[in-house]
């Protein structure tokens, strides 16, 4: 497997996996902030976050952040725009992680061996406290279990099993904090 480079460091989350930095990561903690500060819709969230972005992508030498050096970075910026209140709030929400279906339906090659692994990487994203999973690729996935070329009704009502799936196995492992989007 060849890495691409990467911009942004690596957060190292709960001390155990890499998780990669986002501009939208730090654009929601910083929004978390300022609501916990007394600011429903603070109007600067996207830009303090572009400004660290900016500077994590050009100053910045570290290939893996801790989550104290983030927030920290975080902090600091807030109180040099002048948002002390803030700063004194800030906090690194969890992230959110994808997962690509259609790299999963390579591996099963059969449908019943899709699930048991679409369980397993659910599980391992609660078991990171993460914020949300997205999963991407649904409709290419389907076409791959269904071996089909074409959309027909076979991949519409697999589709729909895989939503249910998921749905239920989240709920299941009482992850109700867990958002779950579907793309």
């Amino acid at each position: 497997m060849i890495a691409l480079p990467q911009k942004l460091p690596n957060v190292i989350w709960h001390n155990t996996r890499l998780v990669p930095l986002s501009e939208g990561w730090i654009t929601e903690s910083i929004e978390h902030s300022a609501r916990n500060a007394g600011y429903l819709n603070w109007h600067l969230s996207n830009q303090v976050a572009k400004a660290i972005v900016h500077y994590l992508e050009t100053d910045c030498e570290f290939q893996v952040l801790s989550v104290e050096a983030l927030q920290g970075m975080i902090k600091k910026s807030l109180e040099g725009v002048g948002f002390p209140d803030v700063a004194k709030k800030s906090d690194v929400v969890p992230p959110r992680v994808s997962i690509y279906l259609p790299e999963l339906a390579a591996h099963a090659s059969y449908e019943l061996l899709f699930y048991p692994m679409l369980a397993k990487r659910l599980d391992q994203a609660i078991e990171y406290q993460v914020r949300g999973v997205r999963l991407e690729g649904l409709r290419d996935c389907t076409k791959i279990l269904d071996s089909a070329l074409r959309w027909r009704k076979s991949c519409r009502n697999l589709s729909d099993d895989i939503i249910n799936f998921s749905r239920a196995h989240l709920s299941k492992v009482n992850a109700n904090q867990v958002e779950l989007l579907i793309c």
